[in-house]
Formats: structure tokens, C-alpha cells, sequence
């Protein structure tokens, strides 16, 4: 019998059978494939700059510096890879962003292309040429990591179909690697196949035993390098996943061997549930799929010779409204593209350069496309927020909440060590952004201006809050991205405003523990300068795996001989 994780449905139209199936079947994948070209280069030359790309670039950018582990720049210190993805940013910082996505998503185009041919015949080859073109939507929302994990996914269910097993494990760590939520669809793929099938061989539960595997890897090294937050899941994306989902599976009933997808739409629909109920940092994302499911939704209704036509009509209607409206809805956000251009950002950053001190943050208030999150810190400075919309209603729940009150945000200008707050002249970020603007452009804000030129205000918070306050004078003599160093006139303890964590490699006479609010409490045994600077990543899960306290290696000898 065949295996439910291996084996195809064994359909194999004659098309695809000997040596002219197989040659009708790679110049149809390669014709598919230009497609994804042809529109890719489309968007790159005509298209705004895709979405996410900033997040993309400061990430790339990141590993040309070295800040692998840490990074102090975007929400008073996270992890910038561990917490997102492990290994795009590595092969991105060799070929670049955009050559690496334009990449695998013409893969993507070809593996779907030979996947679906080889399990479904002719009828795949309007779905399969749909999808050249959905493929390229990467270049214009910017989920670079996530293009490349789902490629990856793809390869290993083509690995699968050809009964590759070792291969498509090693394709699906590589998944994981990249995107976990790619990794996660594919799960979903494999499941789907699995409940078509109905039936567990020696070899699916092996690959299954696997994922569960790197999973759970997976979970160890959030667990070492947490990245927090919690991804919004709204109702209208539930009743979008759920009015496709459902039309899907109804007619995939009808289709020819539709088992596979009938099963894969009950359980997206489910999933949704799932996630919708359960906080995680997937949350929203999991409608990512909204990409494909045009392409998929016209396999089906081929495959069910478009019967019932009421039926067909409504679910092709249905997918191709998800597949694209909320790309024109994101259209209006899109239309000034000055962020995406270095030039836009020279006043303001030059007058950072003039006025700016080290122990002191910078607060933009948010463009639509967050371009502030790649242009501010790579130009030295510190942002106290930055992209990833997870961690800031996690750690900036006041710039959340429906009332913005002015006290409480001097307060969280204080707390987050921040002097200036630059407002741009362009479209701002929906979500929060005008509610702050307003506040800074009314009298009860409390703040002054300090700059003004067509594209920017500069507010400016009077006496504010140093990174490290204390008993006694601090003066904070380097903030880099993995370093922070000062001086402090007398012992004691002190707030550093900066997350703990446990890889940093301490100098002078101090040592380092958790504060309230996830800061670091500074403790001065001697007045005199420190420094602390985040461990290489080797060192730093040998510090997680030891539990390393982080100390000045003579205090931690002296407090060895005290104890003992």
C-alpha cells in the first residue's frame, strides 16, 4: 500500500508518461517559471519597495557587523536572528536580498509545476502557470525569509513524491532553518496527506518522528534565545480563512482524486481556530497562505470539471478575492516610496549626528513600511522600537492602548531612555502611529521642538532619562550594537535600560542581573569604567547551556572563595 508520506496518488496522466511527458512536463514548469520572472522583474522596476524589506536589510546588515546573538539597537536589546530566523540572513548577506528571493521563488514556481503535474496530470497546468504569477507576490510584501522556507518546503514534498525520505528531512531542517512558519506549513502539507491516506508505514512515522524532532529543537532555541510577543490574529482574517476553507474542502468532494486537498482545507480551517484561540507569535500569519490559494483553489475546480458550477464560481471568486484584495489594500500605504531612499533620512540624521548623545535612544514615530527600522540604527543609533510589531505591543503596550495620554507617554520616553522623537512627512503605520503623531503636535505633550524641515519635526523630550541612572554621575561612553560601556563616579546599583541577558562578557569591577521589566540591574563594586559586550554565538550557548553567571571573572572568583 502506498505510504501516506511518500507515495503520490499515483495519477499519472499520460502527458507526464515516458520521454515526451517528461519533456512536455519541464517546458511547462520552465514556461511557469518565466512567468514568476517576468513578473518578479515587473514589481522590482515598476513596483514600490516591497513591504518588509527594511527589516530584511537591518537583519542582512546585522551579520556584515557581527551582531549574530544580540543586537542593542531595536527594542532595548533582542536577538535578532534566533528569534526570527536562523539562517536566511547568512546566504542573503553573501548574494543579497533580492537576488536570493527572485531565486526561490522561480523554484517555488518549478517544484510546484513538477509536483502537481505528477500527481494530477493536465489538469495542473492553468493552476501550475496561476501560480508563476503568485509567486513572485514575495517582491512586493517583502517576506523574503518566509519565500525561501516555503521554497524549501516545497523541495521536500517534491523529495517525498519521489520517495527521497532522507533528502526531505534534510530539506525540511533547512525549512525550519529559514522560516519556522514556513516549517509549520509544511506540517500541514504532510498532515493533509497523511489524513488522505489513512494509513502509517514504518517510513512516515520516521519522517514524522523527524519533524517532530526539529521541532522540538526548534523550541530549545527559543527557549534559550526567547523572542516574546504575540502575533494579532483578527476575526476578519479567521472568517476569511474559514469562508475559503470551507468552499475549498466542499469542492474538493468533487474533485478527482481531491483527497489530499480536501484534507489540507479542513485542516487550515482548523488551524485557524487553533490559532485564533491560542496566543502565539504565529497568530495572523497563518493567513500567509492567502498567497497560493488562487492556484490551488483553480486545481480543484479543474479537477472537479468545474461541478457544481455555482459551487466552482463562488470558491474560484472567493480565493481569488483573498489572494488579492489584501494586496490593493495595502496599495495606499505603498504610494511614497521616499523612506525606501537613504536621501529621505539625511536631515534628520544629520541632526542626530550634531545633537545625539550615547546614552540616549531615538523614537520614530512609525512610517507605513517601518523604514525608520533599518536607516536610524545603521547609521548608529539606537531605536527604541523598531519592526517587529510582536515584540512592541509586547514590550510598548502605552503606544497600544486606545487613549494615549501625555503623562503616560513622557513616562515610556523615560523608560526607554529616549531624548528625541523624530515624526516623518509621510504615510505612518496605521497602527498607533497617527494617535502618537497628534500627541506630539498638541501642546500637552511636554515636549519641544528641536528641528524643523519639510519632511521631518524633531521633538525633544526636556531632561531626559540617561540608559543608566544610579546613586551616583554616569556617563555612557559607547552604545554599539553589541557593546555598551561608561563610567560611574561611586559603587552601588544601578538601572541599566537595557534587556537582560545572560551572553554578556563583562569588564571592570561589576556584575549583571535581571531588573523589573526585563532591564539589568548594574552592580558597581568599584567606581570606575565597564563595559559589557555580547559573547560570539559559540560562547553563548555555552554560557546558556552552563548557566554562566555574568560577572567580571575576579568577582566571580571572589565570590567563590566567599562562599566556600
Amino acid at each position: 500500500m502506498d505510504d501516506p508520506l511518500v507515495a503520490t496518488n499515483g495519477i499519472l496522466a499520460p502527458a507526464t508518461s515516458g520521454k515526451s511527458g517528461q519533456s512536455r512536463l519541464g517546458r511547462e514548469g520552465l514556461a511557469c517559471a518565466a512567468l514568476t520572472g517576468v513578473a518578479a522583474l515587473l514589481l522590482i522596476t515598476l513596483g514600490p519597495a516591497p513591504g518588509d524589506a527594511a527589516v530584511h536589510l537591518y537583519r542582512t546588515f546585522l551579520v556584515h557587523q557581527g551582531a549574530l546573538v544580540s543586537d542593542n539597537f531595536w527594542y532595548a536589546g533582542n536577538y535578532p536572528l534566533a528569534s526570527y530566523s536562523l539562517l536566511y540572513y547568512l546566504p542573503a548577506a553573501l548574494v543579497g536580498n533580492l537576488p536570493l528571493v527572485l531565486g526561490a521563488a522561480v523554484l517555488s514556481t518549478l517544484l510546484f509545476a513538477s509536483i502537481a503535474r505528477r500527481e494530477w496530470g493536465d489538469a495542473a497546468i492553468w493552476p501550475s502557470r496561476a501560480f508563476g504569477i503568485c509567486a513572485a507576490a514575495p517582491l512586493f510584501t517583502g517576506l523574503y525569509s518566509y519565500a525561501v522556507g516555503f521554497a524549501l518546503a516545497l523541495g521536500a514534498v517534491r523529495a517525498l513524491q519521489a520517495k527521497r525520505v532522507v533528502l526531505a528531512v534534510v530539506l525540511a531542517a533547512l525549512t525550519l532553518g529559514i522560516s519556522t512558519l514556513a516549517f509549520a506549513f509544511l506540517c500541514l502539507l504532510l498532515l493533509a496527506g497523511a489524513a488522505a491516506r489513512r494509513h502509517l508505514s514504518a517510513s512516515s512515522i520516521g519522517v514524522a518522528t523527524a519533524l517532530a524532532v526539529l521541532a522540538g529543537l526548534e523550541l530549545v532555541v527559543l527557549r534559550l534565545f526567547p523572542g516574546g510577543g504575540i502575533y494579532p490574529f483578527h476575526a476578519i482574517d479567521l472568517a476569511g480563512i474559514l469562508g475559503v476553507s470551507t468552499v475549498g474542502a466542499l469542492l474538493a468532494r468533487h474533485a478527482r482524486n481531491g483527497g489530499v486537498i480536501t484534507a489540507f482545507f479542513v485542516l487550515w480551517g482548523a488551524g485557524a481556530i487553533l490559532v485564533s484561540l491560542v496566543p502565539s507569535p504565529i497568530g495572523g500569519n497563518w493567513t500567509r497562505l492567502n498567497e497560493f490559494v488562487f492556484p490551488l483553489m483553480l486545481l480543484t475546480a479543474s479537477l472537479a470539471r468545474f461541478q457544481p458550477r455555482r459551487l466552482a464560481m463562488l470558491a474560484l471568486a472567493g480565493a481569488f478575492a483573498y489572494n488579492v484584495v489584501p494586496y490593493l489594500l495595502l496599495i495606499p500605504y505603498r504610494l511614497d516610496n521616499r523612506p525606501a531612499a537613504v536621501g529621505y533620512w539625511q536631515p534628520a540624521l544629520q541632526f542626530l549626528r550634531h545633537h545625539s548623545q550615547p546614552g540616549f535612544r531615538v523614537e520614530v514615530v512609525p512610517t507605513a513600511a517601518h523604514w525608520e527600522s533599518y536607516w536610524v540604527p545603521r547609521a548608529g543609533f539606537a531605536l527604541a522600537r523598531g519592526w517587529y510589531r510582536q515584540l512592541d505591543e509586547l514590550d510598548n503596550p502605552t503606544l497600544y492602548s486606545k487613549q494615549l495620554d501625555a503623562n503616560a507617554y513622557r513616562r515610556w520616553l523615560r523608560s526607554t531612555a529616549v531624548e528625541y522623537v523624530l515624526l516623518p512627512s509621510t504615510r505612518l503605520d496605521p497602527v498607533g502611529a497617527p494617535r502618537e503623531a497628534t500627541l506630539l503636535r498638541s501642546p500637552s505633550s511636554g515636549l519641544v521642538v528641536a528641528f524643523r524641515s519639510p519632511n521631518w519635526t524633531i521633538y525633544r523630550l526636556p531632561r531626559a532619562t540617561s540608559l543608566l541612572t544610579g546613586p551616583g554621575r554616569t556617563r555612557i561612553l559607547t552604545f554599539g550594537h553589541t557593546t555598551i560601556s561608561g563610567t560611574v563616579s561611586t559603587p552601588g546599583a544601578y538601572l541599566l535600560r537595557a534587556h537582560y541577558i545572560p551572553y554578556w562578557k563583562v569588564s571592570g569591577n561589576v556584575c549583571v542581573r535581571p531588573a523589573p521589566g526585563g532591564m539589568t540591574w548594574l552592580e558597581v563594586r568599584a567606581a570606575k569604567r565597564f563595559s559589557l559586550t555580547v559573547e560570539e554565538a559559540g560562547a553563548a550557548l555555552l554560557s546558556a547551556a552552563t548557566g554562566t553567571v555574568t560577572c567580571n571573572a575576579d568577582l566571580r572568583r571572589r565570590a567563590s572563595a566567599a562562599h566556600g
